[in-house]
């Protein structure tokens, strides 16, 4: 057990936590002792946090200036006493350190090159203790490469290895929260695939690096075998079966139920956390005619937002926060949480009743797929030329899966050569061979989407809506109100109502524009800047389109703070296609397109069937998204938003 230790810490210069340490550190420096002798290694480490805390610049120059005598006598104290540190003592130095300072620890062994006084055998005895941390040693290069043997030796049998090399090769991680890893040179590629079956094979595996090892994609850095890949699938599955069969796993779910009711959608939350949701069987048999039929699929199942948004997408400020700090992400991966998978359940549910339901009146939601390209766009936009192959009942769902791909291809081809050349030349389309590549696919409305563009946009946006944020927390009441978004819509507040380290943040939003800064010191908010800001956050684009003044946007724009792009398809609905239909983007993707073209798809039938509804779903948001396109091309003409008979 490692000692305890209540000293100051400093966490880095833009943490939370500088304030509270800069006043404990001010506190120590006013009666700071130089006549001291130093014997306990954790008030010498708190010398050296200390001196950061003094070196930060996010603390006001006036406040650190009055100390800073004192502090520049800190590190020669520091530097004397790890001088003392050598071969007879270090086993002993190295245990005596709190677990808070333990990386402070490594850093000062490596900047006053203690390594140089240690043997190897003594290091390697230190590396056989139990409580020891590799990581901590890995991030710094001069040790590792000391000691590069030895280490080697270590991590070809440490339990820590494989959790290491996924971690630096295979795991994503957010920028700021990157620590350098060194690998000692002597440890080579080669021997992983040993190492991970080794760990497979290991008595408590860590489920999320068994995940992470079958969804990662082999490279020259981490080479993983498919059969490695599938060992590590299948001791996945193993020990989540153990789980639930111990009842050690949260239950959640999703009810779609079509039948007569008093209205038309109903929800209710029933047993095993399951969002029950109930549609008027009624209504939709009394609204058959063809549009209303795809409208259902915007304004009844909600595959759209009422800007023509696909909500599947996982949106990167909506993921739960403890999805930030809990389980294991590839570097490649596509990363979900629990509303991700709740929405992909209630979106096929509702795919699949509401095609069976159809079934019964004699109406296939795949021959409605087709009259929107070949009789709707030609008889409401004058479109000639689109041609779409509706799967037939008398195909098995297999064929149906292999068909039904090759289809949206082929219209996202026509799509294109219609935005280029203003109408489908059949020859022209039977020349390409070319893939289709989904941020390639154009729009025909110039400025279709604005994204943010500049550190200072993304930074607005924290400091507004994220419940990461101090600003959400009012430290005069002690009350969180989530954010500072969510805090201002609560209250009046002033800026005395925070730190003196959290109001240059506001002052800082004031200067954007994004609030202003009253006489009496309350905070007053631009509502048009906060809500276009808002609309930017929550959904990752934002669609000009559907704004009735874009002059803010615009601005924005010739500041480098947004830029325009011209899709079809928003960069979020981009990622969600790339992970549902192949693996160009993400190694963990389903890649529904080409397991089925290449036929390394399942062959359970149950899964195809799934599958196959995914693919609906799929179709019929491109449907959505194309009559967008004409809309906004051509205002002047009835669309299949003007057709729907109202709720």
């Amino acid at each position: 057990m490692r000692p305890d230790y209540d000293g100051v810490k400093c966490y880095g210069d833009h943490d939370w936590s500088i304030g509270y340490y800069y006043e404990k550190a001010k506190k120590k420096i006013e009666v700071f002792d130089f006549s001291k002798a130093y014997t306990n290694i954790n008030e010498v480490i708190e010398l050296y946090n200390i001196y950061q805390i003094f070196s930060a610049r996010s603390i006001k120059p006036e406040l650190l200036q009055p100390y800073q005598p004192t502090v520049a006598k800190l590190q020669p104290i520091i530097a004397r006493f790890f001088a003392g540190i050598g071969d007879s003592n270090f086993l002993e130095m190295h245990d005596a350190v709190y677990f808070g300072y333990y990386d402070d620890f490594w850093t000062l062994v490596e900047k006053y090159k203690v390594y140089d006084r240690i043997s190897e055998s003594t290091f390697s005895r230190l590396l056989n203790s139990s409580e020891i941390t590799l990581y901590k040693i890995l991030a710094h290069k001069s040790v590792v490469q000391q000691y590069d043997t030895v280490l080697a030796e270590h991590m070809r049998v440490s339990e820590q290895t494989t959790e290491l090399i996924c971690s630096k090769y295979l795991e994503k991680k957010d920028s700021k929260a990157i620590t350098p890893c060194f690998f000692p040179v002597s440890l080579k590629p080669s021997e992983y695939e040993s190492i991970f079956d080794c760990y497979i094979d290991s008595v408590h595996p860590n489920v999320n690096y068994l995940q992470l090892l079958a969804s990662s994609q082999s490279s020259k850095e981490c080479p993983i075998s498919d059969e490695l890949r599938l060992k590590a699938r299948k001791k996945a599955e193993e020990i989540w079966k153990e789980h639930m069969a111990n009842g050690g796993v949260f239950q959640y779910g999703v009810g779609v139920c079509f039948k007569e009711a008093a209205e038309i959608v109903t929800t209710e939350m029933v047993e095993s956390n399951t969002m029950q949701y109930t549609y008027d069987v009624k209504w939709i048999f009394e609204n058959t005619d063809f549009p209303t039929l795809l409208n259902n699929f915007i304004y009844l199942f909600e595959f759209t937002d009422r800007c023509f948004r696909c909500t599947f997408p996982v949106i990167p400020s909506q993921l739960s926060s403890l999805l930030s700090v809990l389980g294991v992400k590839g570097k490649k991966e596509y990363v979900t949480d629990i509303g991700f998978a709740l929405t992909e359940m209630k979106s096929a549910a509702e795919m699949n009743g509401y095609r069976a339901i159809l079934l019964e009146k004699g109406i296939r939601i795949e021959d409605v797929y087709q009259w929107f390209f070949t009789e709707y766009i030609k008889n409401e936009f004058g479109t000639e030329g689109f041609v779409f192959h509706a799967p037939t009942e008398s195909q098995s769902v297999l064929e149906k899966c292999r068909s039904l791909p090759a289809e949206m291809d082929g219209i996202l081809k026509q799509y294109q050569l219609y935005v280029k050349h203003g109408e489908i030349n059949r020859e022209l389309l039977e020349m390409s061979s070319n893939h289709i590549v989904f941020s390639a696919i154009p729009s025909m409305t110039e400025k279709k989407y604005a994204y943010a563009n500049s550190k200072e946009i993304e930074k607005e946006q924290f400091l507004l809506f994220s419940d990461q944020c101090m600003l959400g927390y009012l430290p005069e009441t002690g009350k969180s109100y989530g954010s500072f978004y969510k805090a201002l819509s609560c209250r009046h507040i002033k800026v005395s109502d925070y730190h003196n380290w959290e109001q240059s943040d506001l002052n800082w939003l004031a200067q954007r524009g994004t609030i202003r800064i009253n006489e009496s010191g309350i905070i007053q908010v631009n509502f048009p800047r906060l809500f276009m800001l808002q609309d930017l956050y929550k959904h990752g684009v934002l669609c000009p389109s559907y704004y009735e003044d874009t002059t803010l946007i615009d601005s924005l724009v010739q500041s480098g703070n947004l830029r325009y792009e011209s899709t079809l398809l928003s960069i979020p609905e981009q990622q969600y296609f790339n992970f549902m239909l192949n693996k160009s983007e993400y190694s963990n993707g389903k890649d529904l397109r080409n397991k089925y073209i290449h036929s390394t798809c399942s062959l359970d039938e149950n899964q195809q069937k799934a599958d196959y509804i995914t693919l609906l779903k799929i179709m019929a948001v491109l449907i959505i998204k194309i009559n967008e396109e004409f809309c906004l091309k051509y205002p002047e003409d009835r669309n299949i938003q003007s057709t729907l008979k109202k709720y």
